[in-house]
């Protein structure tokens, strides 16, 4: 009995130290990309993006995970800006499409379709949804925080 209980303690050790993170906090692809998680952002370094407006794909032997998923940079120094200062470059609402958090639901957020607003970066499922947005930027990004606050921890699958 005592060796079946050591078996099922030792078996269960992985869960009760995995990251307390609730699903889909942060939009990533299915598996695990080289830096051990989840890749985020489709690979787009995000440095690049948001200083010269310019999604192009990272590398992984640049990454940095944050909050359980893997970001890709182009170089060396881009990782380095990125981890002295990830707030400034990590997309709003998980990554998700701002505009489908706006409306409750979390689509995947395209960083070929981005808003740069107030110094913050923003993803759109697709153009369609980004000029929704752009009607109204001010109004939709208070909608979608308020929003993200309440979906934030909920599955996609659940909303």
């Amino acid at each position: 009995m005592k060796t079946f209980a050591l078996t099922a303690l030792i078996a269960a050790l992985p869960m009760l130290a995995a990251p307390a993170f609730a699903a889909d906090e942060v939009n990533v692809s299915n598996g695990i990309s080289a830096g051990g998680a989840p890749l985020a952002a489709h690979g787009v370094d995000l440095v690049t993006l948001v200083r010269d407006g310019n999604p192009v794909e990272g590398f992984a032997n640049y990454s940095a995970t944050i909050d359980g998923a893997s970001y890709y940079f182009t170089s060396e120094e881009n990782l380095k800006e990125f981890q002295a200062e990830p707030a400034r470059y990590l997309p709003q609402h998980g990554g998700f499409c701002s505009y489908g958090v706006a409306v409750g639901k979390k689509f995947d957020g395209d960083p070929d379709k981005y808003v740069l607003a107030d110094g913050k970066l923003f993803l759109f499922l697709n153009a369609a949804t980004r000029d929704k947005f752009l009607e109204d930027v001010a109004g939709t990004t208070a909608t979608a925080d308020g929003n993200w606050a309440k979906i934030k921890h909920v599955a996609v699958g659940d909303l």
